[in-house]
């Protein structure tokens, strides 16, 4: 993504300006209800539903009580949706991409947008989000050319990767037959499973194939998207809306999210990706690419509505 001079250069960005106002003003018109932010439930001691974050590692248990079984354990930082506090007691019952998982301490929970959370510098350290300031987080997801894209997509998968480095990979011939090869940085593959560190990717032209993850990361979008023209050269941003615990629940998030008040983004690909975290693996959901001005002001849209967003830098290949 080079720059050019000239007057193709300033063509081509009088272009993106229009195209890019036009979607921020069709983002802000989806997303802007008029009237003062409702004042927080935590400040007038009311159950919360919405959008929440967890301030503790919790227990989730299957009743609203102490003695009731345990289903899960949750870390701090998780973002849930509550779904309400029964009368009489002090757990909320919350769940996880629209599916409830049972119920936890009602005190443990924190409006999403209350949460304060680190922004990436330059030098590679971590100041405080100033209030209303959109968080940014440090790059773990990717955008790639629409032909590579395109060609990883012949195969249908659970969202897709790319390569951001060589990376050592063995080829499943048949039940018996491997064969070891390198992907190569910049390579877009699918993601057939990912577990304890290895992911089981399918890559056209080839059998399936296994290798470790890292060095692979997860593609939010091809680049440019269908009907707009290639963004100004710089980095480029996502606005990172939820997180799931598999690549269906993710996509259920994106159908539902399309189909009310992202209708503007429903004939793009699902943006669904994985995200490698040591031994686990969960999907998280959202919407790019953008440079900074744009995603800002789609995250400011989304905070109109009281829904959390999360500002990711994307790497570029």
């Amino acid at each position: 993504m080079k720059k050019r001079s000239g007057t193709a250069q300033r063509a081509r960005s009088s272009g993106l300006k229009a195209v890019a106002l036009h979607l921020i003003l069709a983002t802000a018109t989806l997303w802007f209800a008029p009237g003062a932010m409702a004042q927080s439930p935590v400040a007038i001691g009311a159950p919360l539903t919405g959008e929440v974050v967890l301030n503790r590692d919790i227990e989730v248990r299957i009743g609203p009580n102490e003695d009731a079984r345990i289903v899960m354990t949750l870390s701090r930082g998780k973002a849930l949706n509550a779904l309400g506090t029964p009368r009489g007691t002090s757990w909320t019952e919350v769940a996880i991409g629209g599916q409830p998982i049972g119920y936890v301490p009602a005190d443990s929970l924190d409006p999403a947008l209350m949460v304060a959370r680190p922004v990436s510098t330059a030098g590679g350290g971590a100041r405080a989000a100033k209030p209303g300031e959109p968080a940014v987080h440090h790059r773990n997801a990717a955008v790639v050319p629409r032909a590579s894209w395109e060609i990883a997509a012949q195969v249908p998968a659970q969202g897709y990767v790319v390569a951001t480095q060589p990376i050592a990979a063995t080829e499943i011939l048949d039940s018996k037959k491997r064969r070891g090869f390198t992907l190569r940085k910049g390579d877009v593959l699918g993601v057939i499973d990912a577990s304890n560190g290895r992911a089981t990717l399918s890559m056209p032209g080839r059998a399936k194939a296994v290798a470790m993850v890292d060095g692979l990361v997860g593609v939010v979008a091809p680049y440019p998207l269908p009907g707009m023209p290639p963004l100004e050269p710089g980095p480029l941003y996502a606005a990172r809306l939820g997180e799931y615990v598999s690549h269906a629940e993710g996509l259920r998030a994106w159908q539902e999210f399309t189909a009310g008040a992202g209708s503007a983004y429903r004939d793009l690909p699902p943006m669904v990706w994985p995200v490698f975290r040591g031994p686990r693996t969960t999907y998280d959901m959202g919407l790019g690419p953008f440079t900074r001005t744009q995603v800002d002001n789609v995250c400011g849209a989304l905070a109109q509505r009281g829904r959390d967003c999360w500002v990711i830098e994307l790497d570029t290949f």
